[in-house]
């Protein structure tokens, strides 16, 4: 193997301030309604990618500065700063990642005057900017771990980093009683979620608040006739949520609304969630349920809110006062079909027992033909502290945006509801924690700093990367993105797959190599995406993401080739699949008919065997820091 020459990488970080721009003057010596100036802002792109945009300002002073994480090749990295009002391009100006790094100590200074569409000069119109570049090698926390003290959370988020929290992971909805997972021989309890949140649901006196993609009222939390709460088992949630909303508690209920779905015509939607059911079921009852669609210009119905999140106020622990405090829970789990499993991941097992048979991946499926059902593999956390409370503004700023706010509690007129934020003498509730979320000013109030997009998960997993030292774990539904490091121009072009994560990490990979330490990358996601296989959506993420995989590790490759390493690139990133396989026992549930031969589902049943959907959002580096985001 042969390489031309080592491919540079413009890999950092790119800060920008807007300053100002030459003021607006009118064209002629009078006045008119023609001449008046217009509200002006500024475009930052990489390529053909917008990463960073000002407000509007008719003075044309900005004083703005943007933090734009990097992960390009230098020879084809070009950043443009265009000049626009809202009817019109006023001018831009361009320059290379080549100029940037080779300026002095990699900054650029000073008036720029515009280019216009035509390649005209409008030397009467400037822009006054600063770039600065920092290679992510010298950035202050390269290889060094997120749980620093001079480690002060994410730039540009909503949410600073919160304190003496405490926390609760969680994995998969409930476990059995015979779940025993020990690390170095020391066991650990792990708690189930869907009891938990039933439990919390239930002491609750003053608000409940549901985020979710999907919700249906009919699911039952409690399952296993070995728990704490027996009172529980068969309880529905809209039950559940019905009987606080009479015992006077605020129940809030916000799910997205596929535009897709038509119930008039039996049209299912794109997505299937029903939440026409959940709308049906709460109407007419003190359970306020609304559904918000994920609103957008150009593409109005290819995009979901995906948040999942449970906010309410429970009792503050270890004391013997009537004081409360704002308890959250976030993560990967809705409270909708399929998503009950255990650390089995049962096949055919369960078919029996579960009303909720749930499989989207096998084409026909249902469950008098049999299972395979399809295992849901999930990770979940509650939090309690400033975080929790952040997670409720989030709920705010969301039902403020595209709901009645006035239907919401004002909690500083709780009168026993507190924020504790200093430090307590509880012995688990000594946690960091940053509230991330990708979100944009269409969907919430109060965006950070004006800004129109928050995307501090992206920024959080980035920042974790770059700072990991001997390892990262990464669980996700899908794993794409980094296009403009993929082979197929076209794919470039109609994935939108931008992301810097892929990238990020192959880097990282490769600087390790080159320093010769070791480093390690698992990614599990599941074997294909939700949906029948031979489905044009699934196959069309299928390749995207072999794209993903076939650039990393030819990045990582030309590591080894440059250090003269006969390692293997699978020694350094490696990706899984989960899967089951199960017996046949006496006693399982029989169908009444059978899938037709060869195909997939006839397979899948004949093998006894089936992958399981991991759907969790979970990445760890370093043992003590991870992430598992408000998406």
């Amino acid at each position: 193997m042969e390489l031309e020459e080592q491919k540079k990488y413009f890999h950092g970080t790119l800060e920008i301030t807007i300053f100002d721009a030459t003021p607006f003057s009118p064209p002629f010596p009078f006045n008119c309604i023609c001449t008046k100036p217009k509200a002006a802002y500024v475009t930052i792109k990489i390529n053909k990618k917008k990463v960073a945009k000002t407000s509007s300002e008719y003075d044309r002073i900005w004083n703005q500065t943007f933090q734009i994480l990097c992960a390009h090749p230098v020879t084809d990295t070009t950043i443009t700063i265009t000049l626009k009002t809202r009817c019109s391009v006023l001018g831009r100006f361009r320059i290379s990642a080549e100029q940037i790094l080779t300026s002095n100590s990699a900054v650029i200074n000073g008036f720029f005057p515009l280019i216009a569409d035509n390649g005209s000069t409008k030397r009467n119109l400037k822009l006054k900017c600063l770039m600065w570049f920092r290679p992510a090698y010298l950035e202050p926390g390269w290889c060094r771990a997120l749980e620093e003290a001079s480690f002060q959370g994410i730039r540009n988020a909503s949410f600073p980093q919160r304190s003496n929290c405490r926390v609760v992971l969680y994995q998969d909805a409930h476990h059995k009683a015979t779940f025993d997972p020990r690390v170095d021989d020391v066991p650990f309890n792990a708690r189930n979620l869907w009891e938990d949140v039933y439990k919390a649901i239930e002491s609750a006196r003053h608000l409940v608040y549901i985020a979710g993609w999907a919700l249906n009222p009919n699911l039952v939390l409690v399952r296993d006739n070995e728990t704490e709460i027996p009172h529980a088992v068969g309880v529905t949630v809209g039950e559940l949520l019905k009987r606080k909303s009479e015992e006077g508690v605020a129940v809030r209920v916000m799910l997205w609304n596929d535009e897709t779905s038509l119930p008039m015509i039996k049209n299912k939607g794109v997505m299937r969630t029903n939440v026409e059911r959940a709308l049906a079921y709460f109407r007419n009852t003190n359970v306020v349920c609304r559904l918000c669609p994920r609103l957008h210009k150009k593409l109005p119905t290819a995009f979901a809110h995906h948040q999942k999140t449970i906010t309410l106020d429970t009792r503050v622990t270890n004391s013997s006062t009537k004081e409360r405090e704002i308890m959250s829970f976030l993560g990967g789990f809705d409270l909708c079909d399929g998503r009950y499993d255990t650390e089995e991941h049962s096949l055919f097992r369960t078919l029996g027992t579960e009303a909720d048979f749930y499989q989207t991946s096998v084409a026909g499926a249902k469950l008098s033909r049999g299972g395979p059902r399809e295992p849901w593999h999930d990770c979940h956390v509650s939090v309690v502290g400033g975080a929790a409370w952040d997670v409720l503004k989030n709920f705010e700023q969301r039902w403020t945006k595209q709901c009645n706010p006035s239907v919401l509690v004002n909690t500083s007129g709780i009168r026993n509801l507190v924020n504790l934020t200093g430090p307590t003498e509880e012995n688990n509730r000594k946690w960091n924690v940053q509230v991330l979320r990708s979100i944009d000013h269409i969907s919430a109030t109060e965006m950070p700093r004006g800004l129109p997009v928050e995307k501090s998960v992206h920024d959080g997993y980035v920042a974790a990367i770059r700072k990991a030292e001997r390892f990262i774990y990464i669980e996700n539904q899908y794993f794409m993105g980094s296009c403009d490091h993929w082979e197929s121009k076209n794919d470039k072009i109609c994935s939108g797959c931008t992301n810097l994560i892929p990238v990020e990490i192959a880097l990282k990979i490769a600087a390790k190599i080159r320093a010769r330490e070791r480093f390690a990358v698992y990614i599990v996601i599941p074997m294909w995406p939700e949906g029948p296989p031979e489905s044009e959506t699934v196959e069309e993420i299928l390749h995207w993401t072999r794209e993903t995989m076939s650039m990393m590790y030819q990045i990582i490759g030309e590591a080894i080739w440059e250090v003269g390493d006969k390692s293997h690139p699978r020694d350094y990133l490696n990706f899984f699949c989960l899967a089951n396989r199960e017996e046949k026992r006496d006693g399982e549930f029989e169908a009444v008919s059978s899938p037709h031969q060869k195909t997939h589902y006839w397979n899948a049943q004949r093998n006894r065997r089936f992958m399981v959907y991991v759907h969790s959002k979970l990445m760890i580096g370093n043992k003590q820091s991870a992430i598992h985001n408000l998406k």
